[in-house]
């Protein structure tokens, strides 16, 4: 369903008598954008069990099918049709992957990204630790999510880069793909604990604050730009000292 549909469909059904499932259909496929979007609708007569709850693995098996935009991935999205033979995964918890290599972490902590030196990045996942504690444990007594307080389909992800992601999602100095690329990690689990992560940076008081206001409009989405872009910070730094 394409987003931007929703508003221009109940601003189509407003007012209109809906008297039988013909008269509904009729006036969802009116429906038009000044863009050229359209509508098509069509009833479908099936029916469904209710209360079915998915298992780990089928959430797992939908979520690889989930091909997430790189704008707001969380809105826009395409979901391909599963395959009748495909046989989903067993049921494992081991969903965290290989560690994160260590270049990776020293590359993204940056101070051209992350807007502080990684001295004061380390104090920052030191004084935010009490605050991940509680929030895993908000987590974990969350009905949808299993006993280790992760939500099945989007994995782990540590408490110090749980802290870079959230940090770089805000200064958008690097976009989550890249940053996904080198991590070793998927787009979309590192979107995921981004967006759990930052209400908790919120804690580190003001001068982290003034840090986050700092929003680059065109961050770097492959290596070399992203090279290039700390260069050019250092450059400055040096000239500057």
């Amino acid at each position: 369903m394409e987003h931007r549909l929703f508003s221009r469909i109940t601003h189509s059904l407003r007012g209109q008598p809906l008297t039988s499932y013909e008269v509904l259909l009729e006036t969802i496929s009116a429906t038009r954008t000044s863009t050229g979007l359209t509508v098509q609708a069509v009833l479908d007569e099936n029916t469904y069990p209710t209360g079915r709850v998915l298992t780990r693995a089928e959430r797992q098996s939908a979520e690889r099918r989930v091909e997430r935009d790189e704008f707001h991935g969380e809105w826009n999205y395409t979901i391909a049709p599963q395959d009748p033979g495909q046989q989903l995964p067993e049921d494992s918890r081991a969903e965290s992957g290989p560690p994160i290599p260590a270049e990776a972490t020293f590359l993204l902590t940056n101070p051209a990204l992350t807007g502080m030196t990684r001295e004061h990045f380390e104090q920052l996942v030191l004084q935010l630790e009490p605050c991940q504690r509680l929030l895993t444990e908000a987590e974990r007594q969350s009905a949808d999510r299993d006993g280790r307080g992760r939500n099945p389909g989007f994995g782990t992800l540590d408490h110090r880069h749980r802290v870079l992601v959230a940090v770089l999602r805000s200064r958008n100095t690097v976009t989550l793909t890249l940053a996904a690329e080198l991590m070793g990690r998927k787009r979309n689990v590192l979107s995921y604990h981004a967006g759990r992560s930052k209400p908790m940076l919120a804690f580190a008081g003001p001068e982290l604050a003034r840090v986050l206001v700092f929003h680059r409009p065109h961050p770097p989405r492959t290596l070399e730009a992203l090279k290039c872009l700390i260069e050019h910070h250092d450059e400055i730094n040096s000239s500057s000292s």
